[in-house]
This record gives structure tokens, sequence and C-alpha cells, in this order.
């Protein structure tokens, strides 16, 4: 009976397992030239400590040897690992994760976006994929995450671009399925759907993905995930929704907990001055960081 009772508490164990990832841009770190703004670190440390996060989708991670030594002094318990390649603007990304909850199997930065249709290159035209493959381990259950930052604008020809790049994510997706055998995803980051929030034309364009796909947006309905000046130079920041995260319904157990945190949770998600958005959007990024409990 003891023995049984074990067990079941185990299996009770395993079945509770929580599973948080999320997504974060981090405003080209560790130094911002355009504003000059070196980022705050002790600010940034304690917004990802705060995310109880499992595995964060990681963007704009300009300098990666202080971003090593960063994670390595600050966020003990964690480990990174980020692409070679930056595009244009050397913004790197990947992924940080938990050490005690997750494993990663494998690590490849994919350039097949960066110039759809033309050979890519390393250090021009838009940022790579960064494709890992994780184990939880606590239930062995493997999964694929692919950290991405789309081209921004909302040019006519920024769009396009946008859907090139998405085709080349599905493909992606469906080919690694095919090959690997793993049939769990999620992708996430700066998919820059400028109209996103009115349900525009990037609203369209992304839920069609997320259909065809068969995923799920967890993050869609967090109400913002940055703020930008709006176009009018009035010292009041508009609230935007740039960023998200969407997974295949097998890695969701139960009713997903999606959260936007940083200085989107600050004002909600209202129209404010920069004053009230405070250190996280002045020191650390215009970004928001967004987490998703699936398990």
């Amino acid at each position: 009976m003891k023995f049984l009772l074990t067990w079941a508490l185990a299996l009770t164990t395993l079945s509770a397992q929580a599973l948080t990832i999320g997504a974060y841009n981090i405003r080209n770190f560790d130094y911002d030239e355009r504003y000059r703004i070196t980022t705050n670190k002790p600010e940034l440390a304690g917004i990802i400590k705060n995310l109880n996060v499992d595995v964060l989708s990681v963007e704009e991670i300009h300098d990666t040897a202080k971003w090593d030594e960063f994670v390595a002094k600050s966020l003990p318990g964690f480990d990174t690992e980020v692409t070679r390649c930056g595009g244009d603007h050397g913004q790197r990304l990947g992924f940080l994760y938990n050490k005690s909850t997750v494993e990663m199997l494998a690590f490849n930065e994919d350039l097949s976006v960066s110039n759809p249709g033309g050979p890519g290159t390393c250090d021009s035209g838009s940022r790579p994929m960064a494709i890992a493959l994780f184990q939880v381990k606590a239930t062995k259950q493997r999964f694929f995450g692919i950290t991405l930052h789309l081209k921004s604008g909302n040019q006519g020809s920024s769009m396009m671009k946008r859907q090139k790049q998405y085709d080349i994510i599905k493909k992606t997706i469906q080919e690694l399925k095919s090959k690997t055998g793993v049939q769990d995803f999620y992708f996430a980051g700066d998919l820059n759907t400028t109209e996103y929030g009115n349900k525009g034309a990037d609203f369209t364009q992304l839920s069609r993905v997320v259909k065809d796909l068969g995923m799920v947006n967890l993050t869609d309905r967090v109400g913002c995930t940055a703020y930008w000046w709006g176009g009018t130079d009035d010292g009041v920041e508009n609230p935007t929704t740039l960023d998200h995260v969407i997974a295949t319904p097998g890695l969701i157990k139960g009713q997903p907990k999606p959260l936007v945190y940083g200085h989107c949770a600050k004002v909600q998600c209202r129209q404010a001055r920069v004053q009230d958005l405070g250190v996280s959007y002045e020191g650390v990024s215009d970004h928001c960081p967004i987490t998703a409990t699936i398990q």
C-alpha cells in the first residue's frame, strides 16, 4: 500500500509539472547605439527572475559575450544559447532556459528567413531563426522551440516579407515533424505585428499561419507587449502588440495562463508618459516580457 501511495504521488507530481515559456525582446543588449543607453542589468535580472520561466525566447542580443557573462553572474541556474548571426543590425537571438527543469538537446540557426528567396547571409537582411530541441526533465517530453524576430515595419514591402517568412516557418515546422518524429513545437518572439491590436492585416496574416499549423496563440489576450511614441511628439507613449508565444496543442495541459510583465503590466496597457512607464522602459527595452504557463 505504501508503494502504491508513493507511486500515485509521483504520478501526481509529474502530471502537475508546470512548464512556462515566454519571449522578451531586450533592446540591443548591452548597448543601444541609437539612444546611447546601456542596458540596466540589475533591472533586467529582476524582471527575468520574476517570470519564473522555464524557456524564454530572447531577441536583440547585440553583445553575446556580455550576455553570457550577465546570465552566468546574475541568473544562477539558467543557461543560454544564441545565434552567431544577427542580420543587418547584429541583433542575435536564441534561448534562456532553466537547467533544473529543462535540458537543451540540440541547437541550430537557420538563415532561410533572413532573405526569403535569396541566399541567406549572416550579417545582412533580417535575423535568422533560432531552433532548439528541449526535453522536460520531469516528464521526458520533447519539444522544439523556435525564436523569431521578423521584418519590422507596416509598409507593404514589410508585410510581404513577413508573409514569405511565415511560409518558411510553416515549412520548417512541417519538415522537422516529419524528419524527427517530434510533434510538439512552440515559436515565439517579436513578430512585428504592427496592426495586430486593431485586427488589421497583421492579425489576419498571423491568425492564418496559426490555424494552418493547428497551433494556439497562447498570448493573444495579454493586451499589449510593447510601447512606442505613436507617431506624435506629445510625450505620450502608445501600447502595441508585437510579440507572441504560439504552441502546438500537445504542449498544452489545462488552461494556459498568459501574462505580460514590466511597464506593460505597470500601466495596464494604457497610454502613458515615459516617466510613468519607468525603468523597465527607459533602461531595458520598449518591449515587455510575455509568458504562458501551459502545463
